[in-house]
């Protein structure tokens, strides 16, 4: 894969150009809209049977769920708005899951650099950015999906996704994302995303059942738009009941909400603060080129 140099300005090697300003990750990694199908893009990630056992034997998700959010929300930011320090963010996960490696209840050997499946990780952010900015936010014409996935392609680079794995066209993205849906497998960490809410934060006064309830209205939307936006074959396989009519018109009015009032919103409402931090260091790196279009 040919990829551009950088200009006039110095920089270190990498295998690829970081993002810049108006590139449309940079308007889709921070925005706060992306929780709307965050435990859809983690449900694809776990159901890959390496991921799923790394997690449930490694994560700390149950007992330490807010601050793997935390840690989480750092690295993709790092990842999507760090500039030339995303490749250092980069080389920070492959050395953290270097050691996450063993053996799963059904004997198969799991490594959390296995190419396919750190690939697989990476290509549902992708799926969900798709998703997210079809239809939660203000859309796609051909050209910006292309460019979409060639800034998805320039990430993955960066933080070590082997370019022999990558998918060099969208063709062959797709391709590989339906012969690993087929291998994607129900386990307890997926049933956990969608049914069980978070262990409640420690010195909270609050009883865990009152957080359970609050929870629970928020989880039954995410399995909503789970259900209406997945395929009928891989909503059975996780026990998912079929949307009714109903379910179906409520998540597609959250869709329109999302557009007709998220995507008027200035920058310093609609996305995370940490997202808005990061942004402001890196456009003052010269070696951070904005992109040539801004979206939308």
């Amino acid at each position: 894969m040919k990829l551009a140099a950088f200009d006039e300005v110095s920089a270190p090697a990498l295998p690829a150009e970081p993002l810049g300003p108006g590139s449309i990750l940079w308007y889709a990694a921070g925005d706060l809209r992306i929780f709307l199908v965050a435990v859809r893009a983690l449900m694809f990630q776990v159901a890959y049977p390496m991921v799923g056992a790394g997690v449930g034997e490694h994560s700390v998700y149950k007992t330490d769920p807010y601050g793997r959010l935390w840690r989480t929300s750092q690295s993709v930011t790092r990842q999507v708005y760090g500039g030339v320090a995303s490749a250092e963010e980069g080389q920070r996960l492959i050395r953290m899951h270097a050691d996450i490696k063993g053996t799963d209840d059904q004997g198969r050997r799991y490594h959390a650099l296995n190419p396919e499946a750190y690939l697989w990780v990476h290509a549902t952010m992708y799926e969900t950015y798709l998703l997210f900015l079809r239809d939660f936010g203000p859309g796609l014409t051909e050209a910006q999906e292309q460019q979409l996935f060639e800034e998805w392609q320039r990430m993955g680079l960066l933080i070590g996704v082997k370019e022999s794995v990558l998918p060099r066209t969208q063709d062959e993205f797709w391709s590989m994302w339906a012969r690993v849906e087929d291998t994607l497998e129900n386990n307890y960490v997926v049933q956990d995303l969608l049914h069980t809410a978070p262990r409640k934060p420690p010195y909270t006064p609050l009883p865990q059942a009152f957080l359970d309830w609050l929870a629970r209205p928020l989880l039954r939307r995410q399995r909503e738009v789970i259900a209406v936006t997945v395929s009928p074959e891989l909503r059975g396989r996780f026990g998912l009941p079929t949307p009714t009519a109903r379910t179906e018109r409520r998540v597609r009015a959250m869709m329109r909400r999302s557009r007709l009032v998220g995507n008027h919103l200035p920058d310093f409402v609609r996305l995370a603060v940490l997202a808005q931090l990061t942004m402001r260091k890196t456009r003052n790196d010269p070696r951070t080129r904005p992109a040539a279009t801004r979206y939308p």
